[in-house]
């Protein structure tokens, strides 16, 4: 009987003494976010925040962010929707539960609100003559990350900071179309973001 107890405690203590000194994470619902970000620039709007999810193995995050560019650097005030999906495929693990995602990439579609955009052309211009919507915005980026887990409150979070470099449709095929007077850098923007996951 002592035998079979001891076998039992130890069976019981093995899962214990496998932890790490950081918890797993709970399981949530699957509708419920696994992160929220704060981004900085973008095209986007100047500062932008919202929800996201991630898959299973960490390579794809799919974000819905909301942003704000105030008058004072815009001339006018704009909201936009974002939906911007990013792939990052490596992930180097270091000491002490930190990490660098060194290649990220991505697309994403933005709308702009206010009544001088429009999803359509107004009907008084010929049709075709423009073909793009100046309130939709379709545009792409590359980057990198840095994290860490981290224990907070008892459960196990992520921590990250995040820069993209990335451009819009327009700009992409204005630089197509004139390599001569544009150069990349005039054409891209920067932005820098942090994530916390839940």
């Amino acid at each position: 009987m002592k035998k079979l107890l001891l076998l039992a405690g130890f069976l019981y203590a093995l899962p214990l003494a496998a932890q790490t000194d950081l918890p797993e994470p709970t399981r949530r619902k699957w509708y419920l976010p696994d992160h929220i970000k704060l981004q900085f620039a973008g095209n986007i709007g100047f500062m932008s925040s919202g929800p996201g999810y991630i898959s299973r193995n960490k390579t794809l995050e799919t974000d819905f962010l909301f942003g704000f560019l105030p008058m004072k650097y815009g001339g006018d005030a704009l909201i936009t929707v974002t939906a911007k999906t990013t792939y990052s495929p490596w992930r180097i693990h270091l000491r002490d539960h930190a990490y660098i995602v060194p290649f990220s990439i991505g697309p994403y579609l933005s709308h702009t609100f206010g009544p001088q955009f429009d999803t359509k052309w107004p009907s008084y211009y010929p049709k075709g003559y423009y073909w793009w919507a100046t309130a939709v915005r379709a545009g792409a980026y590359i980057g990198g990350k840095v994290g860490k887990d981290v224990k907070l409150n008892g459960q196990r979070r992520n921590l990250e900071f995040y820069y993209e470099v990335g451009s819009y449709d327009l700009l992409m095929i204005s630089y197509v179309q004139n390599t001569h007077f544009l150069s990349l850098p005039e054409i891209t923007s920067l932005s820098l973001g942090l994530k916390f996951g839940f």
